[in-house]
């Protein structure tokens, strides 16, 4: 069960999973029903993005140390049965979306961003910034939200979406990239940091200023786009007369930067501590959309529902890091 688990990952669940939710609760959504279905939708989409992944990437990282004890590539788990597990959360996705959210318009924009996931799993080993083609495919997983409920796309919708764009254009075309820079350069693969120039010589990264220019503008561009609901009125800075979302906001923004220089000054022999900062770079970053949206989910779903949705954000990666890896808690990335 272990390893199955390990191979779906589902301490990133919510990440994908919560992208066609957000942007429901952006277009006006907020009857249970349709949510918790549109939850289970990005979650399905979560396991066909990541298992793909795998099942593409197998050979490539069967020559890599760090993910070479990855189920695929032990054979734990066959390929046959990871084609199996990725189209079954294929299917299963459209037949929620045709059975219960069905509009034409977005049954078709979750069919594009399933293809752009592909396009991406695929790719991602043999084109330059790919990244950019994964992140369309979760911006429209946020559209496909707001789309079941109107043909008409809020403004919010599509912040909202967009923060989800630059989240994973963070998180795989420099986190993801920078920790696996040494590997990836060893084999010739042309990921962001390679491109730029970013290389790896005894255990020490050497980042040009142009990276590290172009990592802190792709950072400071997710937090001003994520604090965009705030900024144009469409959500405020304050519940019941104390400015917590606000606050909170700004505590997450600056400890983003923070976490940003510490990936970026942390040497491949302290890989463990660079998986550590982007663990908590990606925790972090979960948090943006419902800080900005919390007098709306406050107003739509209650204080204490919104309390309890932001605590499961926060433990269910902690608590499924702990059940996978132990005490460890770093998962095999």
């Amino acid at each position: 069960m272990k390893i199955y688990l390990k191979l779906i990952r589902p301490y990133g669940m919510l990440f994908i999973g919560f992208t066609p939710f957000f942007g429901a609760i952006a277009n006006g959504e907020f009857r249970v029903v349709p949510l918790t279905l549109l939850i289970m939708i990005g979650m399905l989409a979560h396991i066909f993005t990541f298992v793909q992944n795998d099942y593409y990437d197998t050979e490539i990282d069967k020559k890599s140390k760090y993910v070479s004890n990855r189920p695929l590539v032990t054979k734990g788990i066959s390929k046959k049965i990871a084609i199996a597990t990725f189209l079954f959360s294929f299917i299963i996705s459209l037949i929620f979306s045709i059975a219960f959210l069905f509009t034409f318009y977005s049954f078709f924009v979750l069919l594009l961003s399933f293809l752009c996931m592909t396009l991406y799993n695929k790719y991602s080993k043999r084109l330059f910034g790919m990244e950019y083609i994964l992140s369309i495919g979760v911006f429209l997983y946020g559209i496909y939200g707001a789309l079941t409920v109107s043909n008409s796309i809020s403004n919010l919708a599509i912040i909202i979406s967009s923060v989800g764009f630059m989240h994973w254009l963070f998180s795989v075309g420099i986190s993801a990239n920078l920790k696996d820079v040494e590997f990836d350069t060893k084999l010739g693969i042309r990921t962001t940091p390679a491109v730029f120039g970013v290389y790896a010589k005894d255990k020490i990264l050497f980042i040009p200023t142009s990276f590290r220019l172009y990592t802190y503008f792709i950072k400071i561009s997710h937090v001003l786009i994520a604090a965009l609901p705030f900024i144009l009125g469409y959500t405020s800075i304050v519940v019941y007369n104390v400015p917590i979302p606000g606050i909170c906001f700004l505590i997450i923004s600056f400890s983003l930067l923070f976490l940003t220089q510490k990936i970026l000054s942390t040497p491949i022999s302290r890989r463990d501590n660079m998986l550590i900062y982007i663990g908590l770079q990606e925790g972090l970053a979960l948090l943006l959309i419902p800080i900005a949206l919390t007098d709306i989910l406050i107003d739509s779903i209650a204080l204490l529902s919104t309390f309890l949705l932001i605590l499961l954000l926060i433990f269910w990666p902690l608590f499924w890091f702990r059940f996978l890896f132990g005490k460890k808690m770093i998962p095999l990335e």
